[in-house]
């Protein structure tokens, strides 16, 4: 083989090889690119997830409290109800106990 050939030979496997590494380089620059594209989207998706899920959950805990809410003022007026029928029959007790000692003292 001459010279010239080998020459020619070596620098044919070095564009060969630079073409190689070229597209190489290219290849990984896509892929970190695409990958680059689908993290930002699934970053985009798991924020729009936990969005709807926390909508969700505070919705579902303002419900829960509203009821134990409501709950709360139904027994509270139960025990109001309570307390007023017992004063009730109470007062006329008191009334009766004052007009009797009003009663004695006015005599006495």
């Amino acid at each position: 083989m001459a010279r010239d050939e080998i020459l020619s030979r070596i620098k044919q496997a070095e564009a060969d090889a630079k073409g190689s590494v070229q597209q190489a380089l290219e290849a990984k620059q896509k892929r970190i690119a695409d990958a680059t594209t689908e993290s930002a989207n699934i970053a985009t998706s798991a924020e729009a997830e936990a969005n709807d899920f926390y909508a969700k959950e505070l919705a579902k805990a303002e419900s829960e409290v509203k009821a134990k809410k409501q709950s709360i003022i139904q027994g509270g007026m139960k025990n109001v109800d309570s307390l007023r029928s017992g004063a009730s029959s109470k007062l006329d007790k008191a009334v009766e106990h004052l007009i009797k000692e009003f009663l004695r003292l006015l005599h006495a």
